[in-house]
């Protein structure tokens, strides 16, 4: 699946619907404790906002958890830089859109690759990230990308 996948450059959507909970629990499990993120009356009435908004700490995750969803749990986070185009408020259907634009093959078990997150709500982009992960091309714990020394995985995202 993922070889067919990456060679297409292409990577599945997934989908995430928001709700008014999952916010709120992703602010307190990430111990952010902004009214924005909690309190739908605050965020209404003194932020001028539709309604509480996602918080940073939650959409880097859901950022991580897309990709490693599709690589699987021997995927190595190196780097996750985004943008935020518009809040994500609650009862929103999320899609997370991907693509590789950049494979760094590193071993015959190994890529690195750069990968650009859209998180789109129907046609619309509210965020974009770009993402560098180490995979294991054969999907085995084995040959994973948490088996690279730490010199050598920090040359490899400076160089992603």
């Amino acid at each position: 699946f993922r070889i067919q996948k990456m060679n297409s450059k292409i990577l599945p959507t997934t989908k995430y619907f928001t709700t008014v909970k999952n916010i709120q629990a992703g602010a307190i499990f990430s111990r952010d404790w902004a009214p924005l993120h909690s309190n739908q009356d605050w965020a209404i009435n003194k932020g001028k906002l539709p309604n509480i908004i996602m918080n940073n700490y939650t959409l880097n995750g859901l950022v991580i958890k897309y990709v490693t969803d599709i690589y699987n749990e021997s995927t190595r986070i190196g780097k996750v830089k985004f943008k935020i185009n518009k809040p994500i408020t609650p009862d929103k259907n999320l899609e997370f859109h991907g693509s590789i634009i950049k494979e760094n093959k590193v071993s015959n078990e190994i890529s690195i690759l750069k990968i650009k997150v859209e998180v789109k709500v129907s046609d619309e982009t509210y965020a974009s990230a770009n993402v560098v992960a180490g995979i294991s091309l054969n999907n085995t714990k084995s040959n994973s990308p948490w088996k690279i020394d730490t010199d050598t995985w920090i040359s490899y995202i400076k160089n992603s």
